[in-house]
Protein backbone atom coordinates (compact mmCIF):
# COMPACT_ATOMS: atom_id res chain seq x y z
CA UNK A 1 0.00 0.00 0.00
CA UNK A 2 1.40 3.39 -1.02
CA UNK A 3 1.85 6.11 1.70
CA UNK A 4 1.43 9.82 0.96
CA UNK A 5 3.57 10.92 3.95
CA UNK A 6 6.91 12.61 3.28
CA UNK A 7 9.85 10.39 4.08
CA UNK A 8 11.34 12.97 6.47
CA UNK A 9 8.24 12.74 8.65
CA UNK A 10 8.45 9.01 9.18
CA UNK A 11 9.80 7.63 12.40
CA UNK A 12 13.06 6.74 10.70
CA UNK A 13 13.37 10.18 9.15
CA UNK A 14 12.78 11.99 12.44
CA UNK A 15 15.34 9.80 14.23
CA UNK A 16 17.88 10.51 11.47
CA UNK A 17 17.27 14.26 11.74
CA UNK A 18 17.71 14.17 15.52
CA UNK A 19 20.95 12.23 15.23
CA UNK A 20 22.24 14.74 12.66
CA UNK A 21 21.41 17.74 14.87
CA UNK A 22 23.05 16.15 17.89
CA UNK A 23 26.13 15.29 15.84
CA UNK A 24 26.50 18.87 14.57
CA UNK A 25 25.91 20.33 18.04
CA UNK A 26 28.44 17.97 19.59
CA UNK A 27 31.03 18.82 16.97
CA UNK A 28 30.38 22.54 17.42
CA UNK A 29 30.75 22.19 21.17
CA UNK A 30 33.99 20.27 20.75
CA UNK A 31 35.34 22.99 18.47
CA UNK A 32 34.44 25.73 20.96
CA UNK A 33 31.88 27.28 18.64
CA UNK A 34 34.38 28.01 15.88
CA UNK A 35 32.07 26.52 13.27
CA UNK A 36 29.72 29.45 13.70
CA UNK A 37 32.20 32.27 14.40
CA UNK A 38 31.25 35.08 12.00
CA UNK A 39 34.65 36.78 12.18
CA UNK A 40 37.73 37.56 14.32
CA UNK A 41 37.33 39.21 17.70
CA UNK A 42 38.82 42.60 18.44
CA UNK A 43 42.44 42.31 19.56
CA UNK A 44 43.18 45.92 20.53
CA UNK A 45 44.63 45.90 24.04
CA UNK A 46 43.06 47.93 26.80
CA UNK A 47 42.56 47.75 30.55
CA UNK A 48 42.84 44.20 31.83
CA UNK A 49 39.41 42.92 32.87
CA UNK A 50 38.49 39.37 33.77
CA UNK A 51 42.07 38.29 33.18
CA UNK A 52 42.25 39.51 29.57
CA UNK A 53 43.08 42.85 27.94
CA UNK A 54 41.14 42.25 24.68
CA UNK A 55 38.20 40.18 23.51
CA UNK A 56 40.49 38.13 21.30
CA UNK A 57 42.35 36.91 24.39
CA UNK A 58 39.26 34.97 25.46
CA UNK A 59 40.39 32.33 22.95
CA UNK A 60 37.10 32.33 21.07
CA UNK A 61 35.19 30.70 23.91
CA UNK A 62 31.64 31.58 22.92
CA UNK A 63 30.22 31.12 26.40
CA UNK A 64 32.45 33.92 27.65
CA UNK A 65 30.01 36.36 26.01
CA UNK A 66 27.10 34.36 24.61
CA UNK A 67 24.32 32.67 26.54
CA UNK A 68 22.20 29.67 25.60
CA UNK A 69 18.52 30.23 24.71
CA UNK A 70 17.38 28.43 27.85
CA UNK A 71 19.50 30.55 30.20
CA UNK A 72 17.97 33.45 32.10
CA UNK A 73 21.16 35.50 31.77
CA UNK A 74 21.64 37.80 28.74
CA UNK A 75 24.69 38.78 26.75
CA UNK A 76 24.70 42.11 28.60
CA UNK A 77 24.93 40.17 31.86
CA UNK A 78 28.01 38.42 30.47
CA UNK A 79 29.54 41.80 29.56
CA UNK A 80 29.11 43.21 33.05
CA UNK A 81 30.86 40.23 34.62
CA UNK A 82 34.10 41.82 33.35
CA UNK A 83 32.95 45.42 32.85
CA UNK A 84 31.71 45.87 36.42
CA UNK A 85 32.03 49.66 36.37
CA UNK A 86 29.78 49.87 33.31
CA UNK A 87 27.28 47.59 35.04
CA UNK A 88 27.08 50.06 37.92
CA UNK A 89 26.59 52.96 35.50
CA UNK A 90 23.73 51.18 33.77
CA UNK A 91 21.81 51.29 37.05
CA UNK A 92 22.38 55.04 37.60
CA UNK A 93 20.41 57.27 35.21
CA UNK A 94 22.71 60.28 35.84
CA UNK A 95 25.63 58.48 34.17
CA UNK A 96 26.28 58.03 30.46
CA UNK A 97 25.33 54.35 30.28
CA UNK A 98 22.45 54.81 32.70
CA UNK A 99 21.06 57.60 30.52
CA UNK A 100 21.46 55.39 27.44
CA UNK A 101 19.47 52.61 29.06
CA UNK A 102 16.82 55.07 30.25
CA UNK A 103 16.33 56.46 26.72
CA UNK A 104 16.54 53.02 25.08
CA UNK A 105 15.08 50.40 27.49
CA UNK A 106 15.57 47.50 25.06
CA UNK A 107 19.18 48.39 24.37
CA UNK A 108 21.89 45.78 24.91
CA UNK A 109 25.65 46.18 25.00
CA UNK A 110 26.04 44.57 21.57
CA UNK A 111 23.85 47.20 19.94
CA UNK A 112 26.52 49.85 20.52
CA UNK A 113 29.57 47.60 20.83
CA UNK A 114 29.40 45.02 18.01
CA UNK A 115 32.01 42.28 17.73
CA UNK A 116 33.40 39.79 15.22
CA UNK A 117 34.11 42.57 12.74
CA UNK A 118 37.86 42.14 12.68
CA UNK A 119 40.90 42.43 14.92
CA UNK A 120 41.23 46.19 14.41
CA UNK A 121 37.57 47.16 13.93
CA UNK A 122 36.05 49.88 16.11
CA UNK A 123 34.14 48.56 19.11
CA UNK A 124 31.70 51.46 19.27
CA UNK A 125 28.85 52.13 16.84
CA UNK A 126 25.87 54.31 17.76
CA UNK A 127 23.56 53.56 14.83
CA UNK A 128 20.96 51.80 16.98
CA UNK A 129 20.74 54.14 19.99
CA UNK A 130 19.59 57.66 20.84
CA UNK A 131 22.82 58.93 22.33
CA UNK A 132 22.47 61.43 25.25
CA UNK A 133 25.22 63.74 24.01
CA UNK A 134 24.84 66.19 26.88
CA UNK A 135 26.09 63.45 29.20
CA UNK A 136 29.59 63.89 27.74
CA UNK A 137 29.57 67.66 28.34
CA UNK A 138 28.34 68.96 24.98
CA UNK A 139 24.69 69.33 24.06
CA UNK A 140 23.51 68.99 20.46
CA UNK A 141 20.35 71.01 21.14
CA UNK A 142 21.92 74.07 19.55
CA UNK A 143 23.40 72.14 16.64
CA UNK A 144 20.56 70.63 14.61
CA UNK A 145 22.06 71.42 11.18
CA UNK A 146 25.49 71.69 9.57
CA UNK A 147 26.69 74.72 7.62
CA UNK A 148 25.17 73.03 4.56
CA UNK A 149 21.77 72.99 6.36
CA UNK A 150 21.81 69.21 6.66
CA UNK A 151 21.26 67.17 9.85
CA UNK A 152 24.46 66.36 11.72
CA UNK A 153 25.83 62.85 11.70
CA UNK A 154 28.30 61.51 14.25
CA UNK A 155 31.01 61.34 11.57
CA UNK A 156 30.76 65.10 10.95
CA UNK A 157 32.63 65.74 14.20
CA UNK A 158 34.14 62.37 15.10
CA UNK A 159 35.35 61.22 11.67
CA UNK A 160 34.59 57.55 12.23
CA UNK A 161 36.00 57.15 15.75
CA UNK A 162 33.39 58.05 18.36
CA UNK A 163 35.91 57.98 21.20
CA UNK A 164 37.81 60.98 19.78
CA UNK A 165 36.87 64.47 18.66
CA UNK A 166 38.58 66.47 15.94
CA UNK A 167 39.40 69.79 17.65
CA UNK A 168 39.15 71.72 14.38
CA UNK A 169 35.57 70.54 13.72
CA UNK A 170 33.94 73.59 15.33
CA UNK A 171 36.21 76.08 13.61
CA UNK A 172 35.93 74.45 10.17
CA UNK A 173 32.11 74.37 10.30
CA UNK A 174 31.58 77.85 11.74
CA UNK A 175 33.96 79.45 9.25
CA UNK A 176 31.57 78.33 6.54
CA UNK A 177 28.77 80.14 8.37
CA UNK A 178 30.59 83.41 9.18
CA UNK A 179 34.24 83.64 8.16
CA UNK A 180 34.76 87.19 9.42
CA UNK A 181 33.38 86.50 12.88
CA UNK A 182 35.35 83.28 13.34
CA UNK A 183 38.61 84.92 12.23
CA UNK A 184 38.20 87.70 14.78
CA UNK A 185 36.87 85.36 17.47
CA UNK A 186 39.77 82.90 17.31
CA UNK A 187 42.28 85.76 17.31
CA UNK A 188 40.68 87.08 20.51
CA UNK A 189 39.84 83.87 22.35
CA UNK A 190 41.80 81.05 20.69
CA UNK A 191 40.57 77.99 18.82
CA UNK A 192 39.87 75.63 21.76
CA UNK A 193 36.12 76.14 21.40
CA UNK A 194 35.12 73.52 23.98
CA UNK A 195 36.94 75.44 26.72
CA UNK A 196 34.05 77.92 26.71
CA UNK A 197 31.22 76.38 24.70
CA UNK A 198 29.11 73.37 25.64
CA UNK A 199 26.56 73.48 22.83
CA UNK A 200 23.80 75.41 24.59
CA UNK A 201 24.78 78.78 23.06
CA UNK A 202 24.96 80.64 26.37
CA UNK A 203 27.27 83.27 24.83
CA UNK A 204 25.00 84.14 21.91
CA UNK A 205 23.27 87.47 21.27
CA UNK A 206 20.87 86.81 24.17
CA UNK A 207 23.68 86.56 26.73
CA UNK A 208 22.79 88.64 29.81
CA UNK A 209 25.90 90.03 31.50
CA UNK A 210 23.75 91.65 34.18
CA UNK A 211 23.19 88.31 35.94
CA UNK A 212 26.79 88.69 37.13
CA UNK A 213 28.11 91.07 39.77
CA UNK A 214 29.53 93.49 37.17
CA UNK A 215 26.53 95.06 35.44
CA UNK A 216 26.87 96.53 31.96
CA UNK A 217 25.26 99.96 31.87
CA UNK A 218 25.72 103.13 29.86
CA UNK A 219 28.65 103.08 27.44
CA UNK A 220 29.73 99.67 28.78
CA UNK A 221 26.82 98.00 26.96
CA UNK A 222 28.49 98.40 23.56
CA UNK A 223 32.02 97.49 24.65
CA UNK A 224 33.37 94.39 22.90
CA UNK A 225 33.98 91.41 25.20
CA UNK A 226 37.66 91.26 24.28
CA UNK A 227 38.28 94.80 25.58
CA UNK A 228 37.72 93.60 29.15
CA UNK A 229 38.40 89.87 28.79
CA UNK A 230 41.85 90.17 27.29
CA UNK A 231 43.53 86.87 26.33
CA UNK A 232 40.68 84.84 27.88
CA UNK A 233 41.15 81.20 26.92
CA UNK A 234 38.53 79.49 29.07
CA UNK A 235 35.66 80.02 31.49
CA UNK A 236 38.14 80.37 34.34
CA UNK A 237 39.79 83.34 32.60
CA UNK A 238 36.42 85.06 32.22
CA UNK A 239 35.64 84.51 35.89
CA UNK A 240 38.86 86.12 37.17
CA UNK A 241 38.64 89.26 35.02
CA UNK A 242 39.27 92.29 37.23
CA UNK A 243 36.06 94.22 37.89
CA UNK A 244 37.32 97.55 39.23
CA UNK A 245 37.22 100.66 37.04
CA UNK A 246 40.90 101.48 37.38
CA UNK A 247 42.03 98.20 35.82
CA UNK A 248 40.57 99.33 32.49
CA UNK A 249 40.73 103.12 32.85
CA UNK A 250 44.18 103.60 34.33
CA UNK A 251 45.40 104.97 31.00
CA UNK A 252 42.56 107.54 31.10
CA UNK A 253 43.49 108.86 34.56
CA UNK A 254 44.66 112.43 34.06
CA UNK A 255 45.15 112.68 37.83
CA UNK A 256 47.96 110.10 37.85
CA UNK A 257 46.46 108.45 40.91
CA UNK A 258 46.16 111.73 42.81
CA UNK A 259 42.51 111.06 43.63
CA UNK A 260 42.81 107.35 44.23
CA UNK A 261 41.51 104.50 42.10
CA UNK A 262 37.77 104.66 42.78
CA UNK A 263 36.87 106.14 39.40
CA UNK A 264 33.14 105.64 40.00
CA UNK A 265 33.24 108.31 42.72
CA UNK A 266 33.40 110.96 40.00
CA UNK A 267 32.81 109.19 36.68
CA UNK A 268 29.67 107.45 35.45
CA UNK A 269 29.25 104.73 32.83
CA UNK A 270 27.23 107.07 30.62
CA UNK A 271 30.40 109.00 29.77
CA UNK A 272 33.95 109.23 31.05
CA UNK A 273 33.81 113.03 30.66
CA UNK A 274 32.69 115.30 32.08
CA UNK A 275 33.31 113.98 35.58
CA UNK A 276 30.76 114.59 38.29
CA UNK A 277 30.59 113.56 41.88
CA UNK A 278 28.33 110.52 42.16
CA UNK A 279 28.57 109.72 45.83
CA UNK A 280 27.18 111.21 49.04
CA UNK A 281 29.33 114.22 49.92
CA UNK A 282 29.21 115.03 53.62
CA UNK A 283 30.25 118.66 53.08
CA UNK A 284 28.16 121.17 51.08
CA UNK A 285 29.56 121.33 47.54
CA UNK A 286 28.40 124.95 47.08
CA UNK A 287 30.79 126.07 49.81
CA UNK A 288 33.38 128.43 48.42
CA UNK A 289 31.63 129.40 45.22
CA UNK A 290 33.83 128.40 42.29
CA UNK A 291 35.94 125.92 44.21
CA UNK A 292 37.02 122.79 42.34
CA UNK A 293 37.73 119.33 43.73
CA UNK A 294 41.44 120.16 43.86
CA UNK A 295 40.76 123.24 46.00
CA UNK A 296 39.90 121.08 49.02
CA UNK A 297 41.51 117.81 47.85
CA UNK A 298 44.89 118.84 46.43
CA UNK A 299 46.54 115.49 47.13
CA UNK A 300 43.78 112.87 47.24
CA UNK A 301 40.00 112.91 47.35
CA UNK A 302 40.19 110.74 50.47
CA UNK A 303 41.83 113.62 52.37
CA UNK A 304 40.95 117.31 52.52
CA UNK A 305 42.30 120.66 53.75
CA UNK A 306 40.69 124.03 54.50
CA UNK A 307 43.98 125.92 54.36
CA UNK A 308 44.46 128.29 51.45
CA UNK A 309 40.83 129.32 51.09
CA UNK A 310 39.45 132.70 52.31
CA UNK A 311 41.59 133.86 55.23
CA UNK A 312 42.35 130.29 56.16
CA UNK A 313 46.08 130.40 56.23
CA UNK A 314 47.57 127.81 58.54
CA UNK A 315 49.06 130.46 60.84
CA UNK A 316 45.80 132.41 61.17
CA UNK A 317 43.79 129.27 61.87
CA UNK A 318 46.28 128.08 64.48
CA UNK A 319 46.37 131.42 66.29
CA UNK A 320 42.61 131.91 66.35
CA UNK A 321 41.86 128.42 67.63
CA UNK A 322 44.53 128.40 70.29
CA UNK A 323 43.11 131.67 71.62
CA UNK A 324 39.84 129.82 72.09
CA UNK A 325 41.60 126.93 73.79
CA UNK A 326 41.03 124.59 70.84
CA UNK A 327 44.04 122.40 70.21
CA UNK A 328 42.50 119.95 67.72
CA UNK A 329 41.95 122.26 64.78
CA UNK A 330 43.26 120.08 61.92
CA UNK A 331 39.97 118.20 61.43
CA UNK A 332 37.82 121.22 60.58
CA UNK A 333 34.68 119.24 59.65
CA UNK A 334 34.44 117.82 63.16
CA UNK A 335 33.32 121.24 64.38
CA UNK A 336 32.17 122.82 61.08
CA UNK A 337 30.25 120.03 59.25
CA UNK A 338 28.22 122.61 57.26
CA UNK A 339 31.10 124.97 56.56
CA UNK A 340 29.73 127.65 58.87
CA UNK A 341 32.03 129.49 61.30
CA UNK A 342 29.69 129.15 64.27
CA UNK A 343 28.54 125.54 63.80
Amino acid sequence: MRSNRLGCLTGTGLIAALVTVLTIAGYAYARGGLMYNPGPLNSQSGEQLGGVSSHAETGGECEACHTAPWESATMSDRCTVCHTEIGEQMRAVATLHGSLMHNNPSLGCRHCHPEHRGADAALTRMDDAAFPHEAVGFSLNGHPLTAAREPFTCADCHHGDFTTFALDSCDACHRQIDLGFMTAHTLSFGSACLDCHDGVDRFDENFDHNVFSFKLTGAHVDVACVQCHINARGLGDFAVTLQDCYSCHQQDDEHNGQFGTDCAACHSTSSWTPAEFNGQHTFPLNHGGGATCATCHPASFTAYTCYGCHEHGEGEVREKHLEEGINNFQNCMECHPNGEEHD
